[in-house]
């Protein structure tokens, strides 16, 4: 009975065991990189290279291309002058801070480089990454104690862990933004629950503090305020029964909204010295940002590429679970519920929704714990079937954390595609443990990080020609551009009169002559998507010719087109000359290729 009575505490126990265990024996050399680079910038920047601002990016480019950590630096974003700024909030290097001067101890002690980047540095962050993961699932069990029995809670916590994407995300990938908003879901739902028993000023000023830490770490989290605001609200008299209580206890909302503009004014600081405004949109990406009017939510339910429910089959119980938390616990399904569609729809409207190389919908991880408690009611009205109901549903839930374990191991294995799996991949390699070069040719095209772009198999593909200019005019058949002429417009059309395809490649050729005495900077060939944001997917390599000035040389440039944001985005065509220059250009042609058969 004795270890009947703890059991939640002994499965949290091997879980925090697992997940140590397992995590401190796959550290990588480059955890510092990609997303995680961007969200760590703040502390390396102003602690070893002092360059707090930010203005001088120098030693990370040079860093970048020694340790080889992005593909580019899209983690730096600029001000409305092109100066540099970082491009993600503060938040997530508060919380790397304790462990980042730990790293950089251990860097002097130890003999490693003091350079941010060294081995003590990556390992002092993963162990940070797994003391938040502890934290939030200590806060997990603590939830699911005040809703369900002992065995509900472990059941629940060994769903959420394997068979989920936590496991994924709760170790390799343990430094980006879910562990931490985890942790703080947990502690804000545990520190509303004590709140509403008993209106400690602690207990507010901890709720308060979690989200202004979660909108500081990913700004869309902030809507994690609907948890403790519509906790026991259920109709208009207990939504005013609300009110009445927050001016009650308005003294706790001051000392916590004082608390937490202290908090954040680091933040608006930064933003104000560097670009002249209180609050900054640093996100300047045209070709990712956040569609409210066209969210992607059957793709992120079902698709092959990443879907939710699809790779984490299991949480469907926990969305049944809503259903039996409205029937048992009326008081509570409001804010649940409001707060998961809210954060659901945010998370379908972002246009990369597949979300990198994460393993299905990453975001998702912050709603766990709500979906946690929703999967408790759902077990807890299981138990009350009859015996062949429970088997059957004991069955189901062993195989979809058998069928997601395994589907993390193929992702461990390169056999999974993070970025690129279809239908057809998919059925090809379900339940595989090898991946043959014939059904690597079932992926979506291979778009490269650095910008460059491979047409590998032009065979693959059926080649038109959407303009050609062979003459100019009827005297001659090339065309000068003269020295006030910036640009030399060719072709521009919308990407959905181009093709229904998800990418075509589009190389553009032409000759080009300068004259003998020719020495201002070459022009570019651009090709470019363009939006009402700005442009991207931008390619402009200088116009370099193999023979001298003063002779005709063709020149050719391949395009991929990127992930398209909207369809109804411009592809455009152009020549930059860049300088008050003269040449000339004649033969302008630009080819589409079209995959053959169906995508």
């Amino acid at each position: 009975m004795k270890s009947i009575r703890h059991l939640s505490f002994i499965t949290l126990a091997l879980i925090t065991l697992f997940i140590t265990f397992y995590r401190i024996t796959y550290v990588s050399k480059k955890e510092i990189s990609w997303d995680v680079l961007g969200y760590y910038l703040y502390l390396p920047a102003t602690f070893i290279y002092h360059e707090p601002l930010l203005k001088d990016i120098t030693w990370l480019d040079k860093i970048n291309k020694e340790k080889d950590l992005a593909g580019t630096l899209y983690m730096v974003s600029t001000n409305d002058q092109g100066q540099p700024i970082y491009f993600f909030l503060m938040g997530m290097a508060l919380f790397y801070l304790p462990f980042f001067f730990i790293g950089h101890l251990s860097a002097y002690i130890l003999g490693f480089p003091p350079d941010g980047f060294s081995l003590t540095y990556q390992y002092a962050l993963v162990i940070g990454g797994v003391i938040y993961t502890i934290i939030g699932l200590f806060f997990l069990r603590k939830i699911l104690k005040y809703f369900f029995s002992e065995g509900i809670t472990s059941l629940v916590m060994l769903i959420i862990i394997f068979g989920t994407n936590c496991i994924h995300h709760f170790t390799l990938k343990n430094l980006e933004t879910g562990p931490v908003l985890f942790m703080l879901a947990t502690i804000l739902i545990w520190h509303t629950i004590l709140w509403h028993q008993h209106q400690k000023t602690r207990y507010f000023i901890v709720t308060g503090l979690c989200i202004t830490f979660a909108g500081l770490v990913k700004p869309s989290e902030i809507f994690i305020f609907l948890l403790p605001m519509l906790w026991n609200v259920y109709s208009i008299p207990t939504f005013k029964k609300k009110i009445s209580l927050l001016y009650i206890n308005r003294k706790s909302l001051f000392i916590t909204v004082s608390l937490s503009l202290l908090i954040i004014l680091p933040q608006l600081f930064y933003w104000l010295i560097c670009t002249g405004h209180l609050f900054y949109d640093s996100y300047k990406n045209p070709g990712v940002g956040l569609d409210l009017l066209s969210p992607h939510i059957v793709s992120v339910l079902f698709s092959f590429r990443k879907g939710w429910l699809l790779y984490t089959p299991v949480m469907v119980f926990a969305l049944a679970g809503f259903y039996f938390l409205w029937k048992n616990n009326r008081k509570l399904f409001p804010a649940l519920f409001i707060y998961f569609i809210l954060s659901f729809y945010i998370i379908a409207s972002w246009s990369e929704w597949w979300y990198g190389s994460a393993f299905s919908i990453r975001p998702m991880i912050t709603v766990y714990p709500v979906l946690a408690i929703c999967l408790g009611y759902f077990l807890v009205e299981i138990q009350k079937k009859k015996t062949s109901v429970k088997v059957l549903f004991e069955i189901l839930i062993v195989l979809m954390i058998c069928l997601n374990q395994f589907q993390w191991w193929q992702l461990k294995n390169n056999i999974l595609e993070p970025y690129r799996t279809t239908r057809a991949y998919y059925c090809a390699t379900f339940l595989k443990t090898s991946v043959t070069d014939a059904e690597r040719e079932l992926l979506l095209v291979n778009r490269s990080f650095t910008g460059t772009t491979a047409f590998d198999h032009p065979e693959k593909y059926t080649p038109s020609i959407l303009k050609q200019q062979y003459s100019f005019n009827d005297i001659k058949s090339f065309y000068t551009l003269s020295p006030d002429q910036e640009y030399f417009p060719f072709f521009e059309q919308s990407y959905n009169t181009l093709t229904a395809n998800d990418h075509i490649f589009l190389i553009a050729t032409l000759d080009i002559h300068f004259p003998k005495d020719f020495s201002a900077p070459l022009p570019c060939l651009v090709m470019t998507m363009e939006r009402k944001q700005g442009v991207y997917g931008y390619l402009a390599p200088e116009i370099k010719t193999d023979t001298p000035n003063g002779e005709w040389n063709t020149f050719k440039l391949t395009y991929l087109t990127p992930e398209i944001r909207n369809t109804h985005d411009r592809f455009k065509c152009y020549i930059w000359k860049r300088s008050k220059s003269s040449f000339d250009i004649r033969n302008l042609k630009l080819e589409r290729y079209e995959r053959k058969g169906k995508q």
